[in-house]
């Protein structure tokens, strides 16, 4: 397994290869600082590429329009995007253009693995205080008219995250293995969600989160 960390900061490079290869065992990190390197390693050889790390602002980056042509350049790869501040439209346009996600620079360490893992497994990730944004960020544009309003201001940040995780799919054990919190924790963060957004189960959770473009 391959994952390329496209940032021209060498130190952010190493701390999330690192980051990684601790979370995905035998996993091969490919560093690149340019938007052109990156384009370069489209269709090589070997193990398949499965995650990309885009920093916003690396040289050659132009916005949307270049997040969508790596994307195309690798449609097997899950690319999300990465920074040290971004706003809204940057993310949205991000989301638009086919990324996966956004993971600031700052994330802790258990919420970077739980982002990635989130990101691998499928799903898409964004961050509590993307979603607090004045707007609202929709990983399918046709869901853009649906009010944000339909997740509560009184779900916690980490209620949020359990929330996306659990509308990707991921089971009890998976969230709590991503998040670094007991299966336990877990329950009790879903039936607190489950009882502030008024769903009856998982699967109403999940589509009251993907009409609210929480994934």
């Amino acid at each position: 397994m391959r994952a390329i960390i496209a940032d021209d900061h060498p130190l952010y490079r190493e701390a999330a290869g690192l980051r990684l290869q601790r979370q995905l065992h035998d996993l091969e990190v490919i560093e690149v600082g340019r938007l052109d390197e990156l384009l370069a390693l489209a269709g090589t050889e070997g193990e398949p590429i499965e995650l990309i790390l885009l920093d916003l602002r690396m040289p050659g980056m132009q916005g949307g329009q270049t997040i969508e042509t790596v994307v195309e350049a690798f449609p097997e790869t899950a690319v999300a995007l990465v920074s040290g501040a971004a706003a809204y439209e940057d993310i949205k346009c991000a989301i638009d253009a086919g990324a996966k996600g956004f993971l600031p620079k700052t994330l802790p360490s258990k919420l970077f693995a739980g982002a990635i893992a989130v990101i691998l497994a499928g799903g898409s990730y964004l961050p509590a205080e993307t979603l607090q944004m004045n707007g609202k960020v929709s990983a399918n544009p046709a869901i853009d008219d649906i009010d944000a309003g339909a997740i509560p201001d009184e779900l916690t940040p980490r209620q949020l995250q359990i929330l996306a995780q659990l509308a990707s799919g991921a089971t009890n054990k998976e969230i709590g293995r991503g998040l670094g919190i007991a299966e336990v924790t877990v329950k009790m963060h879903i039936r607190q969600i489950l009882r502030k957004i008024n769903a009856r189960n998982r699967a109403e959770a999940a589509s009251i989160a993907t009409r609210a473009g929480l994934i």
